[in-house]
């Protein structure tokens, strides 16, 4: 969101929170290039350069999990790089860097050229002639199998955000203080959802958008939704201008495929019908029928040949992890079986391979498995006794199975797998990032590249304790300490325990249960 002008003291007086993306990560990058036929650089020795990177919370997260790997940072903002700069120094990482100055800049001659371009949250947000060169840089600075994302506000779901932006701009126009614009331009939204006792459409609209900036961050909200510049586009709108750059779609960061159980029958015949037209008119139709607002697309060079739809051979090369538990059923062929994940997606399935598949998957979560190793935990803990060797059959119906979960977004195939464990070892241990970002915040990026939020004093003490020195005795003992000393606080049942004889036990309970949710949640390494 960051460009050039008066950019400088916007992002410098009101800082953009810091935050990491998994969808960013080359790894995921990677998988879904490698599935259209490309040969994306090894995520362990590869380039990436961000745009628009803030403090640099994003790329130092992946400069520290890739030590191999080369990280560079660019933005307009003194203030954030200046903040990050001194995280790079503390964190002693030698394979990141990060430079304040205008992206428009940036060219191969003095950074060389990448394996993965990263631009979130900055395409929509700048001018013409930035968007412009934002392309021409993923044009001249991309390696030849390199890939660019690029994250932009998208029609026709921005057209609801465009209808409240304006007003709240015209209304917050006369205030200076961005304290006062946040607070007066979500009040507005407010008088406005509450105009009527029986809204129309136009009011259910202003609702749902009043909604939605509640759950923004005040500094999310002032730089994304009062900004003066926020331009949304139809995606055919944005792969046009990637194409006069030389560049082609790839495909998307996360899965954006619809769902048949979400949309009405016909709407799905009449979107198979769209399988014979170009790939940019059946994405642009998927966006009309799903309204959405935001994309996050994948750009590769122009002279590529891409494979028309994912390569499910290429599958058997990759790495699968699912935290989807099982629900019920799949002991026998004739028994459906439902997984279901923690955010509510569900899968069912009645065939023994891919119920012992999910299952080995739920047990093996976060660790990620080859998909031979995968193939072998299946086999083994198939109790229909249906599964026999691991024949062409066998290979294909596994592979076919979780192409179609990983196109839903119900499963993450990956390159590579993530350094993470899924055991509570007798001396368990956080990454050194993780314990850097408790003892200056609330949030720590875990080993799957993902933001974890630690709200309670006690659960951020417990995670920085976790140096891989001390079993769970000396952990409870450091954390009973801990609150003796008054830094923290007990609580059983949300009421505070204030009997000091009942907090040992308590907290051994605590430090039990917390390992175990830690191992779930990718925060321990081996």
């Amino acid at each position: 969101m960051k460009g050039v002008g008066d950019a400088l003291t916007v992002y410098d007086e009101v800082l953009y929170p810091a935050a990491v993306f998994p969808q960013t990560h080359p790894n995921r990058l990677a998988t879904v290039a490698f599935l259209r036929g490309m040969q994306p650089a090894p995520i362990h020795r590869c380039r990436v350069l961000e745009l628009g990177c803030g403090v640099g919370a994003n790329i130092i997260g992946m400069a520290f999990q890739l030590p191999t790997s080369e990280f560079i940072g660019l933005d307009l903002a003194q203030r954030p790089i200046a903040s990050g700069q001194a995280s790079v120094i503390e964190l002693d990482l030698r394979n990141v860097s990060l430079h304040a100055m205008d992206l428009c800049d940036a060219n191969p001659e003095r950074f060389g050229r990448f394996d993965f371009i990263i631009a979130h949250g900055l395409y929509s947000w700048v001018p013409q002639p930035v968007r412009e060169r934002i392309l021409a840089i993923c044009r001249e600075m991309l390696n030849p199998q390199g890939v660019a994302y690029i994250s932009y506000n998208a029609y026709p779901g921005n057209h609801l955000r465009d209808l409240v932006r304006g007003m709240m701009r015209f209304h917050t126009a006369g205030f200076e203080d961005p304290v006062d614009k946040v607070g007066q331009a979500r009040g507005l939204l407010k008088f406005l959802a509450e105009s009527t006792p029986k809204p129309d459409y136009y009011v259910a609209a202003i609702r749902a958008q009043f909604e939605r900036t509640l759950q923004c961050v005040d500094e999310a909200f002032f730089h994304d939704d009062l900004s003066e510049i926020n331009q949304p586009f139809y995606f055919h709108e944005f792969i046009t201008a990637a194409f006069r750059h030389g560049l082609q779609f790839v495909g998307e960061a996360r899965a954006n495929e619809l769902q048949p159980g979400k949309f009405a029958p016909n709407v799905m015949e009449r979107m198979k019908e769209l399988e014979g037209a170009p790939e940019v008119v059946r994405e642009q139709y998927k966006d009309f029928v799903r309204g959405s607002a935001f994309r996050e697309t994948l750009l590769c060079h122009g002279e590529l040949k891409l494979a028309p739809n994912i390569l499910v051979e290429r599958v058997r090369e990759l790495y699968a992890s699912c935290d989807a538990a099982p629900e019920t059923g799949g002991e026998s062929r004739a028994e459906r079986a439902l997984f279901r994940r923690a955010s509510g997606a569900e899968l069912e399935t009645s065939h023994p391979l891919i119920y012992a598949a999910m299952k080995s998957l739920w047990s093996h979560w976060p660790v990620a498995l080859s998909f031979e190793a995968l193939l072998d935990h299946a086999r083994a803990q198939s109790a229909s006794g249906e599964v026999g060797r691991a024949g062409t059959d066998e290979l294909r119906t596994l592979a076919e199975a979780l192409t179609v979960a990983y196109r839903a977004g119900f499963l993450q195939l990956q390159v590579a797998p993530h350094e993470v464990t899924n055991v509570v070892s007798q001396r368990p241990s956080t990454s050194r990032l993780t314990r850097f970002l408790l003892e200056r915040g609330d949030f720590a990026t875990n080993q799957l590249h993902a933001s974890i939020k630690f709200p309670d004093a006690l659960s951020r003490r417990l995670v920085q304790l976790l140096d891989g020195t001390r079993d769970q005795e000396m952990l409870t003992r450091d954390l009973v300490e801990y609150v003796r000393a008054g830094h923290g606080e007990v609580f059983e049942n949300g009421a505070l325990v204030e009997n000091m004889m009942e907090v040992p036990a308590i907290i051994e309970r605590r430090v039990r249960e917390g390992l175990q949710s830690l191992a779930r949640e990718g925060m321990l390494v081996s």
